[in-house]
């Protein structure tokens, strides 16, 4: 008796936080969409740098979905609509996948966008997490160019990571510049970069 008893209390308390599970779900609005907008797969990502060089990259893959719900996770009230998109790059060696490109995360009060790209990354946040990160990264908009410039800068950076990173509304990334100085711009656009 003892042990059915043990057992319905399980039971109940399982279907409590599972019937509590992800009871929400987030969604995007157009503008967090748009930090997706600019890729395809199959497109490619052309940079000559400032000596001459090439950087080649590619869309393998663009999704948008709901992740499985986590009754273990702080948010499990929410499903959050997830984005994300992935590359693979010529200089670079990859997992069958490639590697994400941007990530876009809707939480209940604010979205995430993480931007990688060779071997940095770039985080857009809430505001008090932007503050925490302030020594290290900042972000600025540049109106009217329709442009974010993501910043890093970390002092363990190294010379041939991306210092400046530029984010076009409608290209997506269309230059960045290395902590050596070497300057990357994209040329398989029909407008010019600056």
């Amino acid at each position: 008796m003892k042990h059915l008893a043990k057992l319905s209390v399980i039971f109940a308390i399982s279907v409590f936080i599972l019937n509590s599970c992800c009871l929400y779900k987030t969604e995007f609005t157009e503008a967090e969409l748009k930090w997706i907008d600019p890729y395809e797969e199959g497109d490619t990502l052309i940079f000559r740098s400032s000596t001459g060089e090439l950087d080649t990259s590619w869309i393998v893959q663009k999704i948008i979905y709901y992740p499985e719900c986590n009754p273990i996770a702080h948010h499990a009230k929410y499903k959050h609509h997830t984005a994300r998109i992935y590359y693979q790059n010529s200089k670079l060696k990859y997992s069958s996948g490639g590697e994400e490109l941007i990530s876009v995360v809707k939480y209940e009060d604010h979205p995430r966008i993480d931007i990688f790209y060779l071997t940095n990354g770039f985080t857009f946040d809430n505001p008090e997490r932007m503050e925490m990160r302030r020594y290290y990264q900042d972000v600025k908009r540049l109106e009217i160019e329709s442009v974010y410039v993501f910043t890093d800068y970390h002092p363990k950076s190294e010379p041939e990571d991306i210092e400046f990173l530029y984010w076009h509304d409608e290209y997506g990334l269309i230059k960045y510049i290395l902590h050596n100085g070497e300057e990357w711009r994209r040329i398989n656009l029909d407008v010019e970069i600056e």
